[in-house]
């Protein structure tokens, strides 16, 4: 998901704060209980499915305009289709912030593990925080510390590089709280650097690695990865876009560093809610409390979106996942409650996942 539009120190007044407060935004969306799904089988789906998706590949390439493009429709107990056209560039694409996901997967999984809290103040793992001794490891997931995202900063924008968390720490300590830890919600890319750290501080390795330990390995994932710091990303699609300058992937670090094939990314989310990296109730516990963001249609759990997708019918269908976005990139990760299918798809370009997640999932229904 791309970053609010950037702000100044002068654009609020910071506040400190002794403790957590009362939520005063818009009205949360009701809690969603995820399904446990049965397993993806490698199988292909059946041939008139798949000519289908082919069709709509085809469709939305042309229609996006993507130099490229990956996409992938499971479907549990059935199977799967995939396909990858990223012409003369390298076959890896770039997931921006729905790479989010795997680091709070991560972070609830050392939850389970007792050595994290989602309690713990955030100033255990990271000293000069703004309000870091009130501001928790459950508020950097949702976005609920109210801290300012250093992205946002319009020097560091023009400097053109990445930074390093003590970096960031510096700035959002210059700008100070936006607002109390639970009173409102408001996306922080610096949150998930954040919790970067707190992994790499209980888990005794990178967060990358960590990522690759307790996700990637354990699934079998050939493609996913997790950039490093310094990855030029030479096997990674590169970013194009004719509205603003794309950053390099390995800038995004633990608020979305991933990349890889829109299978490998399915199959993440088809593990995940079948209940193979986390347990039922901490599944739960991400769509638990859904909080608005940008607009009326998307909500944000522990590390996870609900998405409202309108239908023909006038009615709403449900996606439960992740969107991300920045110039240059766009995808989205998302199982459809009503269909029963996850979707993943990432591309180049200025073009639309959501848009081409929509126009594949259509092609279930002949």
């Amino acid at each position: 998901m791309a970053p609010p539009a950037a702000a100044a120190a002068g654009d609020y007044k910071p506040v400190v704060c002794t403790s957590a407060v009362t939520y005063v935004g818009a009205p949360l969306h009701v809690a969603v209980a995820p399904p446990l799904l049965a397993e993806v089988p490698k199988a292909g789906l059946d041939p008139e499915a798949v000519a289908r998706l082919e069709a709509a590949f085809a469709q939305a390439k042309a229609a996006t305009k993507a130099p490229a493009l990956t996409a992938a429709v499971l479907i549990p107990g059935k199977g799967a289709w995939s396909r990858t056209d990223s012409g003369e560039q390298p076959p890896m694409l770039f997931w921006a912030s729905a790479g989010k996901s795997l680091v709070a997967v991560v972070v609830l999984q050392l939850v389970e593990a007792g050595k994290l809290k989602l309690e713990d103040p955030i100033s255990k793992y990271v000293a000069g925080v703004p309000n870091g001794d009130v501001v928790t490891i459950r508020d950097l997931l949702a976005h609920t510390g109210g801290l300012f995202s250093a992205n946002e900063d319009l020097k560091a924008r023009a400097e053109r590089r990445a930074h390093t968390l003590d970096e960031d720490v510096k700035i959002i300590a210059r700008h100070g709280a936006m607002s109390c830890p639970g009173e409102r919600w408001r996306y922080s890319n610096t949150g998930y650097a954040l919790l970067g750290k707190a992994i790499e501080t209980v888990d005794g390795q990178t967060w990358q690695a960590a990522v690759e330990a307790r996700i990637i390995k354990p699934l079998g994932l050939k493609s996913l990865r997790m950039l490093v710091d310094g990855d030029k990303g030479e096997d990674v699609a590169k970013l194009v876009s004719a509205k603003e300058t794309p950053i390099e992937p390995a800038w995004a670090g633990a608020a979305g560093g991933a990349v890889g094939s829109a299978e490998d990314m399915a199959r993440v989310w088809a593990a995940l809610l079948g209940g193979k990296l986390l347990k039922q109730e901490t599944l739960t516990a991400m769509f638990g409390q859904l909080y608005p963001m940008f607009d009326a249609s998307s909500f944000y759990g522990l590390g996870a979106m609900v998405i409202e997708v309108p239908e023909a019918d006038g009615s709403k269908s449900l996606w439960l996942g992740h969107l991300g976005g920045t110039p240059g990139a766009s995808a989205v990760v998302a199982y459809w409650v009503r269909d029963q299918a996850i979707v993943a798809v990432a591309l180049t370009g200025d073009g639309s996942a959501t848009a081409t997640a929509n126009l594949l999932l259509r092609q279930l229904r002949p």
